[in-house]
């Protein structure tokens, strides 16, 4: 959809919005003694939008609910626009939430020096990959398990995350943060990369990269 389009459409989406308890009359209807079908205006040669009810809105793909509503935004149909945009908007805050969850829990895993709880949030399949900082790409959650292994099993340091950024949709997700490191007298920082996938309904980490974070002068 192009910025254009939304820009015309959103002020009367949230109209909609406010106005989506109260019925309202379409105007030049042929048989005003019937009750109006979704939307008042009709537009001869457009596809009729198909209204999802909750429960097929949650079986849908968020790729399949932003055509439909860029498809009622089309029509003119913004009452089911502006439902379709918060069922969205529900979604992904919920996901963000999850995934910002999971990713919390990685790092405590890794402060706390805890292997069972890192092997908890550590997904499963053939495309499971670390790369720790200075280091190779490791494939597989065994290897990649045994390398935090080594890692936890090290000097003991805390750790804490800065500038955290979540983008998550639908059943894939990444983190863009910065590590901030301290073991002894020793400070570090390093960009952190990690990518969370829906596993049997919870989000699992199947991609970490840490790298040096650069020096501003």
């Amino acid at each position: 959809m192009t910025k254009a389009l939304l820009g015309h459409a959103m002020p009367l989406i949230n109209r909609a919005h406010t106005l989506r308890a109260t019925p309202q009359p379409c105007f030049g209807a042929s048989r005003p003694h019937k009750p109006p079908k979704v939307g008042c205006r009709q537009s001869v040669g457009t596809t009729h939008v198909p209204r999802a009810s909750p429960s097929e809105a949650a079986e849908l793909s968020s790729a399949d609910l932003q055509v439909m509503l860029e498809d009622a935004i089309r029509q003119e149909n913004y009452q089911e626009a502006a439902r379709l945009r918060d069922v969205l908007t529900q979604r992904e805050s919920d996901s963000k939430s999850a995934v910002e969850d999971a990713n919390a829990k990685f790092y405590s895993a890794f402060r706390n020096r805890d292997l069972k709880a890192m092997s908890h949030i550590w997904g499963r399949g053939e495309h499971v990959q670390c790369i720790h900082p200075a280091a190779g790409c490791i494939a597989g959650r065994e290897n990649v398990l045994e390398s935090w292994q080594l890692v936890l099993r090290g000097q003991p340091m805390d750790i804490n995350v800065e500038d955290v950024r979540v983008y998550a949709r639908d059943g894939a997700a990444f983190v863009t943060c910065t590590e901030v490191m301290e073991a002894g007298n020793s400070r570090g920082r390093t960009i952190a990369t990690n990518v969370f996938e829906k596993q049997e309904g919870r989000w699992v980490l199947v991609h970490h990269h840490g790298g040096p974070a650069p020096i501003f002068v």
